[in-house]
C-alpha cells in the first residue's frame, strides 16, 4: 500500500492542522538503506587502514584483525540487505519504485548538478525542483547498483584465489570512484547545516515538512498537496494490497488465503507504525466476529452479488 496515500487519508480523517513533520522514508527502507551502509562504512575505514597504515609496513602488529573485519564486513554486506529485503519482501513496490526514481533522469536533474555548487555559494542561482531523490543522491544510487556486484566479485576473488591481481585493481578503482560520492553524501547528512536536517528521515523516517518541501518540492507536491480522497485511499488498498488475498478467495485457495491475509495485516501494521499510529494494532482473528451468522454454510466467491 502506498504510505503517503494512506498518510494523506488519515490526515483528512483527523481534520487538524497539517503536522510539521512527514513521512520521508518508511521502516523498510530505512532497514535496507543501514543493512547496506554500515557494512560499506566498515569495509570503506578498514580498508583505509590497510592501504595507508599496513601496504607500507606490512610487519605492523594487528594487520590481521583489520584484515578480518574487512572480510567480515564484506560478507555482512552480501547477507544484511538480502535479509532486510526478504522480511520486507511486501514493499517490493517500494524498493522497485525507488530503483526507478533513481535510473530516471530528465533536464531538470542535469540542470541541477550544474547548477549545485554555484547555489552552495550564492543566493542567486536557484536549483530545479526534484522528486524523491536529487540529482546527487541518484548519482550515488545508481554507482552503488552498478558496483554492488563488481564489490562481491573481486572482494571473494581476492580472498580465495591466488594471484588475484586484476580483481585487486578493480577493487581499489572502485573504492577510488566511490571516494568523493562517500564523502559528498556524509558531508551533505551530517554536516551541511541545509541538508544534514534529514537524516531524521533515515532514522525515524520523517522530516520537516517546509524543510521536504523546499529540497524536494515536486515529491513534496505529488504525495503531499495532491492529496487522494479518502474513497480513493481505500480503493488503492483494494485493488493492490487486498488483491492477492482476493484472488485466493475466487480460486478457493486456503492456503493460499491464508498467506496473503496474513500479509495484507502485516502491510496494514508496518503501514500505521510508519504513520504515527502504531497503537492501530490488527490481529487476525481466530474465530468469527459475529457469532449470530451461520458460517458453515457453503458458499463461492460468484456468489456475492455484484
Amino acid at each position: 500500500m502506498n504510505i503517503q496515500k494512506s498518510v494523506s487519508a488519515i490526515n483528512k480523517i483527523k481534520k487538524n492542522p497539517q503536522s510539521t513533520k512527514i513521512l520521508r522514508f518508511r521502516k523498510s527502507e530505512r532497514m535496507v538503506h543501514w543493512a547496506i551502509a554500515v557494512p560499506f562504512m566498515v569495509c570503506y575505514a578498514t580498508a583505509l587502514v590497510l592501504v595507508l597504515f599496513y601496504n607500507p609496513y606490512p610487519l605492523r602488529p594487528y594487520r590481521s584483525v583489520f584484515s578480518w573485519v574487512h572480510r567480515l564486513s564484506g560478507v555482512s554486506l552480501i547477507i544484511f540487505p538480502l535479509l532486510t529485503i526478504a522480511k520486507s519482501k511486501g514493499d517490493y513496490k517500494v524498493y522497485f519504485n525507488n530503483i526507478k526514481q533513481a535510473w530516471l533522469w530528465t533536464m531538470e536533474d542535469l540542470k541541477w548538478l550544474a547548477l549545485m555548487g554555484l547555489a552552495a555559494i550564492s543566493s542567486r542561482f536557484t536549483l530545479p525542483e526534484q522528486g524523491k531523490f536529487n540529482a546527487a543522491e541518484k548519482l550515488n544510487f545508481m554507482t552503488l547498483m552498478s558496483t554492488y556486484p563488481l564489490y562481491i566479485f573481486t572482494g571473494l576473488c581476492i580472498w580465495l584465489t591466488n594471484g588475484a591481481l586484476l580483481s585487486w585493481l578493480v577493487h581499489f578503482g572502485m573504492a577510488l570512484i566511490a571516494t568523493p560520492l562517500l564523502t559528498g553524501h556524509l558531508f551533505m547528512a551530517m554536516i551541511n547545516p541545509e541538508t544534514r536536517v534529514g537524516l531524521s528521515g533515515m532514522i525515524s523516517g520523517f522530516v520537516d515538512r517546509q524543510w521536504a518541501k523546499h529540497h524536494y518540492a515536486r515529491w513534496y507536491r505529488e504525495n503531499f498537496e495532491n492529496n487522494l480522497s479518502l474513497v480513493d485511499a481505500w480503493k488503492v488498498f483494494y485493488t493492490e494490497t487486498f488483491a492477492p488475498a482476493n484472488k485466493a478467495i475466487a480460486a478457493e485457495d486456503l492456503n493460499a488465503f491464508e498467506k496473503e491475509y496474513t500479509a495484507v495485516i502485516k502491510s496494514c501494521n508496518s503501514c500505521h507504525a510508519d504513520a504515527g499510529y502504531g497503537f492501530i494494532h490488527a490481529i487476525k482473528i481466530k474465530e468469527p466476529p459475529d457469532k449470530n451468522i451461520n458460517y458453515n454454510l457453503k458458499s463461492k466467491a460468484e456468489d456475492v452479488p455484484k
